[in-house]
C-alpha cells in the first residue's frame, strides 16, 4: 500500500503509466470514492491531469496552481494579503534583476519594446484600454530565463492575480502613461545593456505603484 501522492511522485519520476481508477484503488487499498476525491485534490493542485479516453497523467511540478488556489481563498478572507504578495514580488524582482536581465537576447529585448508600444497604444485609445496583459508579459519576459522554478511560479502567480486586479483599477490615463514611461526606460536600458539604469527604473516603477496603493487606501478611510 502507498499514499497517493507518493505513488504519483514515483510515477512522475519514472515515467510510469498510471492505471485506471479501479486498478489504482485496488493497488493503494482505498475505496474508489476516496480515490476520486484525492485525485480531484491532486488535479486542482496541478499534480495530474484527468481526461476522458486518456486517463490520469502526471504533470510537471509547478507551485503555481497550489499557490493560486491558496491565495484566491486567502485574499477573499484577508484582502490585504494581495498587497503583502505584491511586496514579496517587489523584493523578488529586485533581487533577481541582475541575474535575469543579462540573460536576455537582443531579440527578446526587442519584444519588450513591442510590448511597451502596444501598451502605450492601448492607453491612447478612446476609450482607454487597460494593458494588463502587456504588464504581465513585460515583467515575466524579463525573468523568463531564471532556473529557479519556485521563483518563476511565484512571479507567474502574482502577475495572473495582478492582471485580474488591474482590470478593475488604474483607469487614470495620466497614471498609466507614467507607469509605462518607466517600462519604456527599462526597455531602453536593457537595449543599451545598462543593467544598473534598468534596475533603478524598475525600482522607481514599483515604488510608484506602492505610493498609488497607499493613496487609494487612505482615501477609503477619509
Amino acid at each position: 500500500r502507498s499514499d497517493l501522492l507518493d505513488y504519483l511522485a514515483e510515477a512522475n519520476r519514472t515515467g510510469a503509466c498510471i492505471p485506471t481508477i479501479a486498478e489504482l484503488s485496488e493497488e493503494l487499498g482505498i475505496s474508489i470514492t476516496t480515490l476520486r476525491e484525492q485525485l480531484e485534490v491532486a488535479r486542482r493542485l496541478g499534480f495530474v491531469s484527468i481526461k476522458p479516453k486518456i486517463g490520469i497523467q502526471t504533470c510537471d511540478f509547478s507551485l503555481s496552481p497550489a499557490l493560486m488556489l491558496s491565495l484566491q481563498y486567502g485574499i477573499k478572507v484577508q484582502p490585504e494579503l494581495f498587497e503583502a504578495f505584491r511586496d514579496l514580488r517587489k523584493h523578488i524582482e529586485a533581487s533577481y534583476w541582475y541575474e535575469a536581465a543579462p540573460l536576455l537576447t537582443s531579440t527578446e529585448v526587442s519584444v519588450l519594446g513591442d510590448i511597451v508600444r502596444k501598451a502605450q497604444q492601448k492607453i491612447e485609445n478612446q476609450p482607454i484600454e487597460m494593458p494588463e496583459k502587456e504588464h504581465r508579459a513585460f515583467h515575466l519576459a524579463i525573468f523568463q530565463h531564471l532556473e529557479n522554478p519556485l521563483v518563476k511560479s511565484i512571479l507567474e502567480t502574482f502577475w495572473e492575480l495582478n492582471a485580474r486586479n488591474e482590470r478593475n483599477y488604474y483607469l487614470d490615463r495620466t497614471y498609466l502613461v507614467t507607469v509605462w514611461n518607466y517600462h519604456q526606460r527599462i526597455y531602453e536600458a536593457l537595449a543599451a545593456r545598462d543593467f544598473e539604469r534598468g534596475y533603478q527604473a524598475l525600482i522607481a516603477h514599483m515604488d510608484l505603484v506602492v505610493q498609488r496603493k497607499k493613496v487609494e487606501l487612505s482615501q477609503r478611510f477619509e
